[in-house]
Formats: structure tokens, C-alpha cells, sequence
């Protein structure tokens, strides 16, 4: 599948985190998306209430990413017909979108599962309820989503005539890179995969729509 690639922009961070910022609004990257198979559900309940063809309610997904020498940012939007901001009810929870990179060898980390024992992946991860700090997570394989005891990624978040707005940020060098999240520099190149989640689908967990194969994300230099 065709590159991402993340432009280097000369502008101040607490601007790029802005998800009102018109730069936000040009050149952006539909990504579509899928259901989760319900054979990866872990839970008995969610194999025996849900079909596939109810999850993954958000089909198309725009993003956009840039940085400027020192952070690195990715903008979301996508439809959503009513913020879910919070866990309401057993069928209703809060909207949720993330981005995934493996810690090793994409070649050996399979994105449907999050990784292995041995491949692991890192994620960031935001939701309305985190307050715009989103949590970051590292996966070795199905179910098995821990979020780190830190996270330096700082967000800013709209939800505006139907459609989420949502921005994340951080440092381009990670805290514990290899152990917990990545190292990203101006002219490298990493996987990256995508997933978002309805709440009023009742979508959580693994419960959501996500991007099926690893695209690259090349930062420019």
C-alpha cells in the first residue's frame, strides 16, 4: 500500500496541537477500515451477542501527520453521529481512536493481533474521558493491552457537527524506546496501522474498526 508520509512543518507545538489549526484541514489520508474478526474476541459474551457485521460502525477514517524537528503529531477525523464521552451503560461506551507501530520487525508482527509474545506493539491511544492525555500501550498479542505506567503524549480533541477532530503528540526521541514505545526521527520510516471506535455501537476492547495491513509512515527529513 502507498506511504505515509509526515511533512516536516515549521510551526510551534502548542500549535500543531491544536486540532482547530487549518492545517488540519488539507492533504488529508483516508484510511478504511474493517471490522475486527469476532474470532479474535476473547470474551464468550462478545462472540455470542455480537456479529461481525455489526462491529466496526466508522468505515473510513482521515488522518494526517506532520512534525517539526523536535515532536511529531497525528491529526483524526472521522463521523461520528453523537460524542460518546464516557461509559454510559452496558451497550454504550466512549469513542476511541489509536494508532499502532510495532517495536520490532514489522515483517514478523502480525497487525491483527497486535503483535506477538515476541513481536510486541505500542500504541497511543485516546479516548474523551482521558482528559486529552492519551494513554500509551504496549501489546504482545490479543488481550493482552497493558497501558505503561507514563505516557508523553499530549492531545487536544473536538467533537463538532457529527464528526471527532483529534489530535496526539510527542517527542520524536521516545522515553524507554524499545521496551515500551519508539524512537522516531526526521528521515526514518516505520509501520503504522489505525483503529477507532463507535461508542454507541457498543465498541470496546477489540471491539472496533481498524486498518488491516501496516502502512509506512515516512517522515520527511
Amino acid at each position: 500500500m502507498a506511504n505515509i508520509t509526515c511533512k516536516k512543518v515549521s510551526a510551534a507545538t502548542k500549535d500543531l496541537l491544536d486540532c482547530k489549526n487549518p492545517l488540519w484541514q488539507t492533504e488529508k489520508e483516508l484510511i478504511e477500515t474493517a471490522a475486527t474478526p469476532l474470532a479474535n474476541q476473547p470474551s464468550p459474551y462478545i462472540k455470542g451477542v455480537y456479529s461481525e457485521d455489526k462491529i466496526g460502525a466508522v468505515k473510513k477514517l482521515w488522518m494526517k501527520s506532520v512534525h517539526n524537528g523536535e515532536s511529531i503529531f497525528f491529526y483524526f477525523e472521522w463521523e461520528s453521529p453523537q460524542a460518546n464521552m464516557k461509559i454510559q451503560d452496558i451497550n454504550v461506551f466512549a469513542d476511541g481512536v489509536a494508532l499502532l507501530m510495532p517495536l520490532k520487525e514489522i515483517d514478523k508482527t502480525p497487525i491483527t493481533e497486535m503483535g506477538t509474545k515476541d513481536f510486541p506493539t505500542t500504541s497511543w491511544y485516546w479516548r474523551p474521558d482521558f482528559d486529552d492525555k492519551p494513554k500509551n500501550q504496549v501489546a504482545h498479542g490479543l488481550s493482552t493491552s497493558l497501558y505503561t505506567e507514563k505516557s508523553s503524549i499530549a492531545a487536544s480533541s473536538k467533537w463538532e457537527n457529527g464528526k471527532w477532530h483529534v489530535v496526539m503528540g510527542r517527542t520524536l526521541k521516545a522515553n524507554k524506546p524499545g521496551e515500551e514505545t519508539v524512537d522516531l526521527a526526521p528521515g526514518g520510516k516505520i509501520g503504522i496501522g489505525f483503529a477507532v471506535w463507535e461508542g454507541s455501537n457498543g465498541e470496546r476492547g477489540g471491539v472496533k474498526a481498524f486498518s488491516k495491513e501496516w502502512r509506512d509512515l515516512v517522515i520527511e527529513a
